[in-house]
């Protein structure tokens, strides 16, 4: 853990934000408290190719484990990253890589 001290965020930057401290907290406690509710809502965020009809599918069950989250949706997740954003962004730079070994 490091020693550093905490850095204020500027002015500028909080006026950019989409939200603050207080809506953060209402969607982190509504993630808790109807966490169905609050991941489809995020999901309509995105652009998908067929929609999913329902959020997660969750067993336990020693002869069936398994979570999903919107199995029976499809996604195009370079179409979601970047195709949706070239009519305001096409001259903006996309993604920058920098690999953790050369």
């Amino acid at each position: 853990m490091s020693d550093s001290p905490i850095i204020p965020v500027s002015p500028e930057y909080q006026e950019q934000t989409l939200f603050g401290a207080h809506e953060y907290e209402e969607l982190y406690q509504q993630s808790m408290d109807e966490p169905e509710t609050f991941w489809r809502t995020q999901a309509k965020r995105i652009d998908w190719i067929q929609p999913f009809t329902e959020v997660k599918d969750v067993s336990f069950a020693k002869e069936d484990l398994h979570i999903r989250w919107f199995a029976d949706g499809t996604l195009n997740t370079s179409a979601n990253c970047l195709d949706r954003h070239l009519q305001d962004k096409a001259d903006q730079t996309a993604l920058i890589w920098e690999p953790d070994h050369e």
